[in-house]
């Protein structure tokens, strides 16, 4: 039995249980007993209960199946995702790879040329020292500048030093200077600074979502707004391009990590048509934000 699976084992218990339990109904004649008893109660109408049970029964099977359905789709939905996010997660680390021996790798080198050329001018030649030491300088501003870039990638610095009101405008406004595309804010004041993950997450949707706006929506004004109330914290990003199905496939990985990012908060994300443009629409209930 070790080579069979567990659903056909429970299945042939079941068949099992309902052989034993046909058996004994035979033998003790349970169905004409039942009758029997249930004729005496004939003015409440319980002699209709077994067909009626059997409808119940037929019914919950019909719901369970339905449910059966749609926990094999999501299970087959979350492999697709997990295998998608474990391939963009190694993409990035390809990357992350390929710059640092690229940038890194050859910061270093003409270091160490440098250092070795200032070795043997030190004597001779102050001017060439002088023009390598500048030389170096400038090595070290491109190795400084590449972690700096390295490092917005991994993680926004901003969102420790600013909190999430303020790193939300300031990405706004670099995606404006970068884009050109006019970036209105309206943000409520929030007593407390959320979470980090709560953060990290609506400032991730953001920049997602900007990110697909410049590349596919073909707007020209985008409208980022935070609202808080008695019950949500809602995050809205608005544009005014040609909306949802131009902008991006709906099976998108972008997309889809703006569901999953906002769903591990217990919160909803929408998509609506904005008449023109695609409104995004992120709802976090105000009780995901307590410790």
């Amino acid at each position: 039995m070790r080579g069979v699976p567990k659903s056909l084992r429970d299945l042939a218990r079941v068949f099992c249980l309902v052989v034993v339990f046909w058996a004994l109904a035979i033998y003790l004649e349970l169905s004409e007993k039942l009758a029997l008893w249930l004729l005496g109660y004939e003015r409440l109408q319980l002699d209709e209960m077994p067909l009626t049970l059997l409808v119940l029964s037929i019914s919950l099977a019909w719901f369970a199946f339905r449910r059966f359905a749609e926990a094999a789709s999501l299970l087959k939905t979350n492999r697709h995702l997990t295998q998608r996010l474990i391939t963009a997660q190694e993409d990035e680390r390809r990357t992350l790879a390929r710059e640092l021996h690229d940038e890194v790798g050859q910061a270093c080198t003409a270091l160490r040329i440098e250092a070795a050329y200032i070795a043997k001018a030190a004597m001779t030649n102050p001017n060439a020292v002088l023009e390598a030491a500048g030389r170096m300088d400038q090595s070290v501003l491109r190795m400084q500048s590449l972690a700096r870039d390295l490092l917005k990638r991994l993680r926004p610095p901003i969102l420790d030093s600013l909190g999430l009101v303020e790193s939300l405008e300031e990405l706004c406004r670099n995606w404006h200077r970068q884009f050109g595309i006019l970036c209105l804010t309206d943000f409520d004041a929030l007593q407390a600074n959320p979470p980090d993950p709560v953060c990290t997450s609506l400032y991730r949707v953001t920049q997602e979502a900007l990110t697909n706006i410049a590349r596919h929506a073909q707007a020209s004004q985008v409208r980022v707004a935070l609202r808080v109330d008695h019950r949500y914290l809602t995050l809205t990003v608005t544009d005014d391009g040609q909306g949802l199905a131009q902008t991006t496939p709906v099976e998108g990985l972008g997309l889809i990590g703006m569901r999953e990012r906002i769903a591990s908060l217990q919160g909803e994300i929408h998509f609506e048509d904005a008449h023109p443009g695609l409104r995004i629409r992120a709802q976090i209930p105000l009780a995901s934000l307590k410790p």
